[in-house]
């Protein structure tokens, strides 16, 4: 399964090939572009060629330091992507990110229902969202492995030239017996590239929260600890 951070890093790293770090102005005159391109898109349905025109609107939004109610526009063009096809719980992470905007509100209400409507979790299996910014998300999915579950971490951190040069990045993958919400993923010394860490994982219905103990050998400033909202 792709990770929604290479699925964005891919759409906004397409852009940045050609950008200038060093004439950062260029490249926020361009944000206008993304964001009628992504209004061309969506009225078209072309909802996932919308979305990889608003994520990168989002991402230079940031970088550009644009007013908040600016960008909080690029990330609610994003979740109405999500919403007409109908992933309710992908749209709400997005709105999620600045919950106190106007925009953000209405449409967050807007699919209340409809995510109340939703069957309810029965296991921890599903894929869980924490926004690393510029457009970029750190992701746990959880699939069935016998008795156990098989955990996968993709993160990253997006400092202030990513879209120049692109994220730093860090990955685990193993199994967890998971019991009343209640787990550990352990790496070690050995298992294929990873480090020497522990990850503990606390699951609610719609969330995960995770901590570390030891060094995971991931990127700079790449966690596996965090706060992640059920998307799927």
């Amino acid at each position: 399964m792709l990770r929604i951070f290479l699925a964005g890093s891919l759409a906004i790293f397409s852009m940045a090939a050609a950008a200038d770090a060093e004439h950062p102005e260029i490249d926020c005159a361009k944000i206008k572009n993304y964001a009628a391109a992504g209004d061309k898109a969506y009225k078209a349905k072309q909802y996932e060629k919308a979305r990889d025109s608003y994520t990168e609107q989002v991402g230079w939004s940031e970088t550009c330091q644009l007013p908040d109610s600016v960008i909080a526009t690029a990330y609610n063009n994003v979740a109405l992507t999500w919403i007409r096809q109908g992933e309710y719980l992908k749209a709400k992470a997005w709105l999620l990110i600045d919950e106190k905007d106007a925009k953000s509100q209405y449409n967050l209400a807007l699919i209340k229902e409809k995510i109340a409507a939703l069957p309810q979790p029965a296991s921890p299996i599903g894929e869980y969202w924490e926004y690393a910014g510029r457009g970029m998300w750190s992701s746990y999915v959880i699939s069935a492995a016998g008795k156990e579950y098989k955990v996968n971490f993709d993160g990253v951190w997006a400092g202030l030239a990513a879209m120049y040069y692109g994220p730093n990045i860090g990955s685990l993958e193993g199994k967890a017996a998971i019991l009343n919400g209640q787990g550990v993923l352990r790496q070690r010394d050995g298992d294929d590239e990873w480090g020497n860490c522990d990850v503990k994982l606390s699951f609610t219905p719609m969330s995960l929260a995770t901590s570390v103990t030891g060094d995971c050998a991931f990127g700079h400033n790449v966690s596996a600890a965090g706060h992640y909202v059920r998307v799927k």
